[in-house]
């Protein structure tokens, strides 16, 4: 099995987060304040409330995507697509040890435990780089391997 190292994933991330970032700052600067709170913070920076302001709908913005990004991910890693569009983009898929498809409860996890890599100044992603197997912690506590190549149609789980 050939694993997939960090840029390769981090490429993969990079098509998979803009367009999920894109759409959650579309809908905030629709349906909220935002435009108007970045007019504000821009026309005087020196303006702490403003600053407080855009900085916290900023940081909405990001860990609102982060949450969608983690779902959307939990969803297409524990499907027969074995990854998101970036990961299918890429050439590279989700497998457990043995290089088989993983289970959607596996793939919650898996996901789930990307918080504890993301919380620590993204540490547990950065792992992937020093790791042999290029396991992230996301990727260690799982169970999980993200390898090269196309999911091989006989080692996916059966449909139930």
């Amino acid at each position: 099995m050939k694993y997939a190292g960090f840029w390769i994933r981090t490429v993969a991330y990079m098509i998979d987060f803009v367009p999920i970032s894109i759409v959650v700052m579309t809908i905030f600067l629709l349906y909220t304040d935002f435009g108007q709170t970045w007019i504000t913070y821009q026309a005087d920076r020196t303006n702490v409330d403003a600053r407080v302001q855009f900085m916290q709908e900023r940081n909405w913005i990001r860990e609102i995507s982060f949450g969608v990004w983690l779902v959307y991910c939990a969803l297409m890693e524990g499907s027969s697509f074995q990854g998101t569009l970036g990961k299918r983009l890429m050439g590279i898929r989700v497998a457990d040890r043995q290089g088989n498809r993983i289970s959607f409860g596996c793939s919650i996890i898996r996901n789930l435990s990307k918080i504890t890599s993301y919380l620590p100044f993204l540490v547990g992603f950065f792992w992937v780089a020093g790791s042999p197997q290029k396991h992230g912690w996301h990727d260690m506590l799982a169970k999980t391997d993200v390898l090269h190549g196309i999911p091989d149609s006989r080692n996916s789980l059966s449909e139930s």
